[in-house]
């Protein structure tokens, strides 16, 4: 549960946050979850890559509807990419992995500040 709860909320806030501060602020809040739930780096990993990924690519598909391709065009002709489609994938891509790697930072961080108890399976 924790992880569709994850991606609920980091691609709601990839969405709606992106819109009153900078694009960098998907890196505070995968990382704040990543202190506060507890899972394996894999799951931490592709909550926040998913969540900010499908956030990212709606919002991407937003602006550029709204102000029909015309940033994009201009940016695709300075790139050297094929289209605007491509150029959204591959910046919603690489949203996810910034975000991704910051959820993983705060997981480790987690990791290494709070120490797990090892059970004992024999006990005496």
């Amino acid at each position: 549960m924790n992880f569709i709860l994850r991606i609920i909320i980091i691609g709601l806030s990839a969405f709606y946050i992106v819109e009153y501060f900078p694009w960098w602020v998907i890196i505070i809040l995968p990382f704040i979850l990543g202190i506060s739930f507890d899972d394996n780096l894999i799951s931490h990993f592709l909550s926040s890559f998913i969540g900010t990924s499908v956030g990212w690519l709606f919002l991407l598909l937003d602006l550029d509807l709204e102000n029909q391709s015309v940033l994009s065009i201009k940016i695709i002709e300075i790139l050297s990419i094929e289209s605007t489609n491509s150029l959204i994938i591959l910046t919603s891509i690489i949203a996810g992995l910034i975000s991704g790697m910051s959820n993983l930072t705060g997981i480790t961080l987690r990791n290494v500040l709070i120490k797990k108890k090892k059970i004992r399976e024999y006990r005496f």
